[in-house]
């Protein structure tokens, strides 16, 4: 009797035991959602580049001015015990929160490259796209741009093409064109982007022109003298210098009138009422003479000049580009993942 009692009680304690562990493994397992709110990928696998970082933020910063529509990019090692893709998905979707939170049209690119059979992929679109990005639309883009170059390892190039489908689909069910070029170092194409070639001819172009500017060769000066063809150098202009002409010179005073009779002290101007020695009608001091005063003539201050602004740079301060930023997005789930 004792020895079934104990048996009971050692199943019991076993069940118990079992449960605790099976209950407690998955939720140790499961892989933890880490999301940044501002930055487009999650590259936790670590098999992306620097290119396809900056690709896919690129181009989801441009979906969400255009349209609120938003990309994001979430990889991870492995998945681990019975967590599936569909439900490690949802838990990223909203926990980034892709696309804009009255319409909900985030799209989400889940990358797992080391579970069984090669690796594993999957995209769960926002509610506001259920009707508008069907799930076999989104499977024929994987097949058609994630696929083949998944299979081979080639991680960035699928990565940059699906993206750039799934863009080039939002755009179309939003009527909008995205502005410039994609900001990668090379397109999903895998070639160099048409506007940097531009801007590498011009600044080609200009270099040289700027050199060929500087080694031309320049004939002699001509002397400086005091005119054209030496003549006389009033009312000319020297050699570049555009001097004006000289003020001519003032004529000399004419001379005093010659003293005739009755200047000295006879009658007529001597000391006695006449011009002579005597005193000055008016009583007034004699004037020096014509001579130049120098009062009256212009201060050295308050002079005319251009005046600058008191404060701040030229041009003002530039504003700080923005980045990606969630929008408060949302999904109920549902997606398509490959075909094993």
């Amino acid at each position: 009797m004792e020895l079934k009692t104990f048996a009971k009680r050692a199943a019991a304690a076993g069940a118990v035991l079992a449960a605790l562990v099976f209950t407690a493994v998955p939720a140790l397992a499961a892989p933890a959602v880490q999301v940044d709110l501002s930055n487009a990928v999650a590259d936790h696998a670590d098999i992306l580049s620097a290119d396809t970082e900056n690709y896919v933020n690129d181009i989801s910063v441009k979906l969400s001015d255009a349209c609120g529509a938003q990309i994001g990019v979430y990889t991870v090692e492995e998945m681990l015990g019975n967590t599936t893709m569909e439900g490690f998905a949802y838990n990223v979707f909203n926990a980034w929160e892709l696309g804009s939170a009255d319409q909900d049209n985030g799209v989400l690119l889940l990358l797992a490259p080391y579970e069984a059979d090669g690796g594993d992929y999957y995209i769960m679109r926002g509610t506001g796209l259920e009707s508008r990005l069907s799930i076999s639309t989104l499977g024929s883009l994987l097949d058609e741009y994630m696929e083949p170059y998944w299979a081979t390892g080639d991680y960035d190039t699928g990565t940059q093409k699906t993206v750039e489908a799934l863009a080039d689909r939002l755009c179309s069910i939003y009527g909008v064109t995205l502005s410039g070029s994609y900001d990668s170092g090379t397109s999903a194409r895998g070639g160099p982007n048409i506007m940097e070639w531009v801007l590498i001819i011009f600044a080609a172009i200009l270099v040289i022109w700027i050199i060929s500017v500087l080694l031309r060769p320049r004939g002699p000066r001509p002397p400086r003298g005091g005119g054209y063809g030496g003549g006389p150098a009033n009312n000319m202009f020297w050699y570049g210098m555009g001097r004006a002409s000289r003020r001519p010179r003032r004529p000399p005073p004419p001379p005093p009138p010659p003293r005739g009779p009755g200047y000295g002290p006879g009658p007529g101007f001597g000391p006695g009422p006449g011009y002579g020695g005597g005193p000055r009608p008016g009583g007034g001091p004699r004037p020096s003479g014509g001579g130049f005063h120098s009062g009256g003539g212009f201060s050295s201050g308050g002079g005319v000049g251009r005046s600058r602004p008191s404060g701040g740079s030229f041009g003002g301060s530039r504003p700080s580009g923005g980045g990606f930023r969630s929008g408060g997005g949302s999904t109920r789930g549902g997606g398509v993942g490959r075909h094993h």
